[in-house]
């Protein structure tokens, strides 16, 4: 048996240029993927959905703005229902004989039916230029008891300091407005003076003789009654009973 050997011109995959070596024209996996890569056209961006919190805040800012009006109504509503008015009080505090201006004052609210003498927001042009005829802390209400045109002495009227030791004053604390009779008290060993008539009189203030072991209470008195006080008070022969004030007359 005869074998004819077949010697092929060609082969796949490759092509033989003259003179050199075969060349492969098969392209392989990976390079076909790199050339479909560079070829195609860039994706466009995913478009993203807005959050949940940001498709709410104008509601959000809606909801807190009708709140606040409602919350401003309420508020508004409820002192008028409850019958309720601005008056005014002491800012920073006043002392007695202080000369008041406006920076003096700011307000409250309080029930309108509490008949305190309160000053009304609305007549602060009334208390300007007057003056403060007590000290009033910082907060006190403004009265048309503790502030006038003076510091409250009257015509007919004076004040008096009277001199008196823990025996002879209430050891209760006494207040400016306390409504007092002094009376003239007795040498030790000696009788009360029955004739000697009490006077009446209103506290102004008090202060404590440190030195002297004194209560120094300064009282206003009729003006004809006020020599005598003066000579008990020096000869420390005064007494000082506090009254009810609605038991006692004002000598203010």
């Amino acid at each position: 048996m005869r074998y004819v050997q077949i010697t092929p011109s060609t082969s796949y995959g490759h092509t033989k240029p003259q003179g050199g070596a075969p060349v492969s024209t098969v392209k392989t996996r990976s390079s076909r993927r790199a050339s479909s890569t560079e070829s195609a056209p860039p994706e466009p961006p995913a478009f993203s959905a807005p959050s949940k919190l940001a498709r709410k805040r104008p509601a959000l800012v809606a909801l807190c703005i009708a709140l606040a009006l409602v919350g401003g109504l309420v508020t508004y509503f409820g002192l008028s229902a409850n019958n309720q008015v601005a008056v005014l009080v002491a800012k920073d505090g006043l002392v007695r004989g202080q000369e008041i201006t406006a920076a003096n004052l700011t307000s409250i609210n309080i029930a309108s039916d509490a008949g305190n003498g309160a000053v009304p927001i609305e007549q602060t042009g009334t208390v300007v230029g007057q003056q403060a005829t007590v000290d009033l802390p910082k907060g006190s209400l403004i009265t048309t008891n503790n502030v006038g045109p003076n510091l409250g002495i009257k015509d007919g009227t004076s004040v008096v300091g009277v001199g008196l030791t823990t025996a002879q004053v209430p050891s209760r604390q006494l207040q400016t407005g306390d409504h007092v009779r002094i009376i003239r008290t007795p040498t030790q060993g000696g009788q009360i003076d029955t004739k000697a008539t009490p006077v009446v009189g209103v506290v102004d203030s008090t202060r404590a003789d440190d030195v002297k072991g004194l209560i120094i209470v300064d009282v206003v008195v009729p003006t004809d009654a006020a020599a005598e006080v003066v000579a008990w008070s020096a000869s420390g022969n005064a007494g000082l009973i506090l009254d009810p004030l609605q038991n006692s007359e004002s000598g203010k």
